[in-house]
């Protein structure tokens, strides 16, 4: 199994291109996703899942939030581009990692649901920083 990464809203970017050599030395297949391939399942577009997907195009808007979805052959890798990322100061605010359950989704429903991750995490980050003071 390869490495791979799905980038979202990066392509043509200066951060895109920093995650692209970052991601690129540590061997990951570097992957960014258009809008009209939100419908076809995660593990399919990191090359995890091998069926063929009849799933048509998606016409809908498209988010406009940067999203990185990982698929590291083992958690050193992961641990190095992440390290790599923060040493680089390249920050994508939603991140996952394919797992299991969300290989089958699609990239709409994987970032509907890190954003209310992400959104959850903030605001009890923001709450824990004025406990503090």
């Amino acid at each position: 199994m390869r490495s791979t990464v799905l980038c979202y809203n990066l392509k043509g970017t200066k951060k895109g291109k920093k995650i692209g050599m970052i991601f690129g030395f540590l061997g990951y297949k570097v992957r960014h996703v258009e809008p009209s391939e939100y419908l076809i399942p995660i593990g399919i577009m990191a090359g995890i899942d091998k069926t063929e997907s009849n799933v048509g195009e998606y016409e809908g808007a498209a988010f406009t939030e940067e999203m990185l979805v990982m698929n590291a052959e083992t958690e050193e890798i992961l641990d190095k581009a992440l390290f790599l990322m923060r040493k680089e100061k390249v920050q994508v605010g939603l991140k996952a990692m394919i797992t299991p359950t969300n290989s089958t989704w699609t990239s709409l429903a994987l970032h509907d649901e890190i954003l209310e991750e992400h959104k959850y995490m903030s605001e009890k980050n923001k709450k824990e920083d004025k406990e503090r003071k």
